[in-house]
């Protein structure tokens, strides 16, 4: 295992994507693991981890979130992380699977046969010309920024943006 820091940039290598709402201090750095477990009962946002760096002693906080249905956001805090190994470790052990970051694409860990099928798609034509579009809004500007979450809806018609 190792025993180096966790870091923004090590987790955008691992495929990790962020979120961040206005006047929240840090970005909370999130991976999906519902489609690693591949079980056909677990959905893609049904399970995930969830971290953001606490302000001192180069500690993470580290959130079990769940998704499910798409609706309901729920966090459970695990415990506080430091090296990128305890952060492998709990990955590994809810997705049953040894840490692969080459099977993590879209800020989700994949099985092996999902990667594949991803791949296979990613080569149509459409979905190609349409990756090599421009970008229309900020959460498409930036790669590492994770798609709008439920929770970034909510905040919109709090704030009276969308209805």
């Amino acid at each position: 295992m190792s025993d180096e820091p966790i870091t923004e940039d090590w987790l955008r290598e691992v495929g990790f994507k962020w979120h961040q709402f206005d006047r929240q201090p840090d970005k909370h750095w999130l991976l999906w693991l519902g489609r690693a477990i591949d079980d056909r009962m677990t959905g893609a946002e049904d399970l995930g981890l969830e971290v953001a760096p606490i302000r001192h002693d180069d500690e993470w906080f580290c959130w079990l979130r769940s998704d499910a249905c798409y609706r309901y956001h729920r966090f459970i805090h695990l415990r506080h992380l430091k090296t990128r190994g305890e952060l492998i470790a709990i990955v590994s052990a809810l997705t049953g699977k040894p840490w692969n970051p080459v099977l993590h694409i879209f800020g989700m860990a994949h099985s092996e046969r999902s990667a594949e099928w991803i791949a296979q798609e990613r080569s149509r034509l459409d979905l190609v010309l349409y990756e090599r579009g421009p970008a229309w809004y900020d959460s498409e500007k930036d790669q590492d920024r994770g798609r709008p979450l439920v929770e970034h809806m909510e905040a919109a018609v709090k704030s009276g943006g969308a209805t």
